[in-house]
């Protein structure tokens, strides 16, 4: 999917899609403070927030955040290289 990270509020589908990259971000930056690459985390970071910033507070609850993030969280367990994908995606398509 193109837009995967640029949905403008049109719908559960999208508003899905940008939840996983919210959770997808916020591993990403743990990850990356654990490895000491403090730059990549910082800048992660930043893109989260920029997602964030497209919408009011609270349009993204909370509890679907950490679901999503427990449930990227088992599947990169089992299969190292499953985030890195999402994560190239969420950044390559957002503004």
């Amino acid at each position: 999917i193109r837009d995967f990270c640029l949905s403008r509020g049109l719908g559960d589908v999208y508003k899905r899609q940008e939840i996983i990259c919210v959770a997808t971000y916020e591993l990403a930056i743990d990850f990356f403070i654990q490895m000491k690459d403090e730059k990549t985390s910082q800048d992660i970071s930043l893109r989260k927030q920029e997602l964030l910033n497209k919408y009011e507070e609270g349009h993204f609850p909370l509890e679907d955040i950490e679901f999503m993030r427990t449930e990227i969280h088992y599947a990169w367990s089992n299969n190292f290289d499953f985030l890195p994908p999402i994560l190239e995606n969420c950044v390559k398509n957002i503004n």
